[in-house]
């Protein structure tokens, strides 16, 4: 009956122990939970602190026209496909226009300008035509914009009158040759009245020969 009372108390004995090591086991996992996130957290923040992509650059980029009335004035603005999205916009002495490429949206504009979109050689490229360019279109603007793009490249337009070259290259070749002989037909009045030139073309020789002449008669 001892031995029995003794085994008993043993047993008794180990269920208590076990019972306290779970009891511990359950109080340590949560830490080691928290330890797992608190060591995924940076990583995600690593994740999404990561650097923008750089901006595509631009593969036409709009240049400046000068020609003559009626002439044709042509802006051209160009990226690549990759990101094929942009905006091209006209800003006329009365309105401001937007074509949105590559989706070929043109607002409403004049008859003499037409809007349109290309998508050749891996670029998105944008056009506008003015097909008669009046003098009234001298001074217009236009800027090529894309999202996430700080770069908006522009161009102007420059419209002179038909003729006006000519006319003032004219005038200004009748004002210098008109100018020129004024300048030599003064200096010429002003050295022959001049004693020293008169001495140093012959003026002494002059009276010489006079003298010598009167002297013989």
């Amino acid at each position: 009956m001892e031995k029995r009372g003794k085994a008993e108390m043993w047993k008794l004995k180990l269920c208590h122990c076990c019972l306290l090591l779970l009891a511990l086991l359950q109080t340590t996992t949560p830490s080691s939970a928290q330890n797992t996130s608190t060591t995924i957290s940076p990583v995600s923040t690593i994740m999404n602190s990561s650097p923008n992509p750089a901006p595509v650059a631009y593969i036409t980029s709009p240049a400046d026209v000068t020609l003559a009335e009626g002439q044709l004035a042509v802006f051209r603005c160009g990226v690549s496909t990759v990101s094929p999205n942009l905006t091209f916009t006209y800003y006329g002495k009365q309105d401001t226009y937007n074509l949105t490429c590559p989706y070929s949206y043109v607002e409403p504009v004049p008859q003499t300008l037409y809007g349109s979109c290309e998508m050749k050689a891996g670029e998105s490229l944008a056009v506008w035509t003015l097909s008669a360019a009046s003098f009234f279109d001298n001074g217009t603007r236009v800027v090529c914009h894309q999202l996430n793009n700080p770069n908006a490249p522009a161009a102007m337009l420059y419209v002179y009158k038909k003729g006006t070259n000519y006319t003032t290259l004219i005038v200004c070749t009748i004002g210098g040759f008109t100018v020129t002989v004024l300048v030599f037909g003064l200096l010429y009045c002003v050295l022959q009245r001049s004693e020293r030139f008169q001495k140093c073309f012959g003026g002494e020789e002059t009276e010489d020969d006079l003298s010598t002449i009167v002297t013989k008669d």
